[in-house]
């Protein structure tokens, strides 16, 4: 009897260990799991709204400063076509410098007096452009050949010519538009507007913000609003891919350096997106230094195809449930705990109660073995009382004796 209390205890132990385990731990984690999958498209998804509207933010700017008056007096483009052949020329000099190709220092003062007045005069206005109207990474002037004449800040522009570029193109027919380019190996989101004076097009102002790890943190930070994953950022990642590297992402920097591998290793990932003609968007599982990620990826609209850009969204697998692991194990102790305590109790109680049937088996065996003589307590109470009179009637009854008063003590021998 005691071995079937036993087991039926440690079955329904188990049963219910496992409906826990079911019904909270395995339930939470697919609420988990689905709730991580949605927040990742829906971050992307959320994004390419965020950005497009962006876009016309962007160009409306763009347009609205490129019809400055001082920007467009400063744009002579009479003045501008009697020195631009000696600017572009020290211009190209000082790129080839910069690059380490040329000897020598080149310095502004080697420009005749009208072009440095010319050069000067626009990087002014850039200046007072960049610190008044446009707070973008980086503004630069191009003329109608694709030339950068002026930029803000630092000169590493110079002696760059952009008329291949399909932005240059579009903006030149004169409408503004925003496109994907890169520049001295950096890549740029930019915009740009054409500067027209007297009907004509005498130049293009263009706004570039860098797709970089600080454009990730600031995508994260308009994100965090609207995922549901938003506050928690040891689970939630966010970043710029092109067809061969990472541009920037919020990752920790060895997932960073992970995921770049993973792009140059799965090409394929590009025709994936692809493939999802309305969405233009792919949904995925990846393994990042041994951690495992949901992730979803999303096309950048682009003008070229060769600029492409992609956004992605991380959520770590790992780190998300690491609680719900932590919560199985504490359950797992907890039912041991609670089995052991019953199987303990169990015992108590077994022997409590089977204490007066043993007492009444041992009178058994003294009858058994010839005590006739003997009698059971008749003053016992509950269970063992009942059991005691009843032998006692039982064995009266077999020796014809007259069973005694019940208030007169039954003397044993």
């Amino acid at each position: 009897m005691k071995i079937k209390l036993f087991l039926t205890t440690i079955i329904l132990t188990a049963l219910l260990y496992a409906a826990t385990n079911y019904f909270f731990v395995n339930y939470t984690r697919d609420n988990l799991v689905d709730s991580a999958k949605n927040a990742v498209s829906q971050s992307v998804s959320i994004y390419s709204r965020i950005s497009e509207a962006d876009k016309f933010d962007k160009i409306h700017k763009v347009e609205s400063i490129a019809k400055n008056a001082k920007l467009i007096e400063a744009l002579d483009p009479t003045k501008w076509d009697e020195v631009s052949e000696e600017v572009l020329s020290v211009f190209a000099t000082e790129a080839l410098e910069n690059d380490g190709k040329a000897a020598g220092e080149i310095k502004r003062a080697e420009l005749s007096p009208n072009a440095k007045a010319f050069i000067d005069k626009i990087e002014t206005e850039m200046n007072v452009i960049n610190q008044i109207y446009d707070y973008s990474d980086t503004i630069f002037v191009a003329d109608t050949k694709g030339n950068i004449i002026a930029k803000n800040l630092d000169g590493i522009f110079k002696g760059v010519n952009i008329a291949n570029e399909k932005l240059f193109q579009a903006v030149s027919r004169g409408t503004a538009n925003r496109d994907i380019m890169k520049i001295k190996g950096r890549t740029y989101l930019v915009s740009a507007a054409p500067i027209v004076d007297k009907g004509n097009i005498i130049g293009i102002y263009f706004s570039a913000d860098n797709v970089d790890s600080e454009a990730a943190k600031n995508a994260v930070a308009n994100l965090y609003d609207e995922s549901i994953f938003g506050n928690q950022q040891s689970k939630f990642y966010f970043g710029f891919f092109d067809k061969s590297s990472l541009l920037g992402s919020t990752l920790p920097t060895q997932l960073h350096e992970s995921f770049k591998k993973f792009i140059k290793a799965n090409q394929d990932l590009i025709a994936k997106i692809d493939e999802e003609e309305d969405s233009k968007r792919h949904d995925m599982e990846i393994v990042l230094s041994g951690e495992t990620f949901f992730a979803s990826v999303s096309r950048h609209p682009s003008l070229s195809d060769n600029e492409d850009i992609f956004y992605l969204a991380l959520i770590s697998k790992d780190k998300l449930l690491e609680p719900l692991s932590a919560k199985r194990g504490t359950f797992t102790i907890v039912a041991i705990f609670l089995l052991v305590i019953s199987l303990v109790l169990l015992y108590i109680f077994d022997e409590q109660n089977g204490r007066p049937v043993n007492k009444f088996m041992e009178g058994m065996l003294e009858i058994i073995n010839g005590n006739l003589r003997f009698r059971f307590n008749n003053d016992a109470k509950g269970v063992e009382g009942n059991l005691n009179q009843n032998a006692n009637m039982m064995i009266a009854t077999i020796l014809g004796e007259r069973m005694p008063d019940k208030e007169k003590p039954v003397v044993k021998k």
